[in-house]
C-alpha cells in the first residue's frame, strides 16, 4: 500500500513537471505568434500606404501602365493580397 503511494506521489511530480514544461513551450510559441502577425500587419499596412503614395503620385496612371514600373504596381498589388488572404 505505502509501495503504491510513493509510485503515485513520484508519477504525479513527474506529470506535473511535464506539462509545467509544456506550458512555458506554449506560452513561447504563443509569443512569436502574436510577433509573426503583428509584423505581418505592419507590412501590410506599410505596403498599402506605399501603393497608395504611387497611385496618388501617378495620378494620370502613366506609370502603372508601363511594362517595367506597371510590373512593379502588380507585385504590391499581388502582395498585399497574399496578406489580406492570410489575415482572413
Amino acid at each position: 500500500m505505502i509501495l503504491t503511494i510513493i509510485i503515485l506521489s513520484i508519477l504525479l511530480i513527474f506529470l506535473g513537471y511535464g506539462i509545467y514544461n509544456l506550458l512555458k513551450q506554449l506560452e513561447k510559441y504563443e509569443e512569436a505568434i502574436e510577433k509573426s502577425d503583428s509584423s505581418l500587419n505592419e507590412t501590410q499596412e506599410s505596403l498599402i500606404s506605399i501603393l497608395t503614395k504611387i497611385r496618388t503620385i501617378d495620378s494620370k496612371g502613366i506609370f502603372e501602365n508601363d511594362d517595367e514600373v506597371g510590373q512593379v504596381f502588380k507585385q504590391i498589388s499581388d502582395t498585399i493580397e497574399k496578406i489580406e488572404t492570410l489575415n482572413d
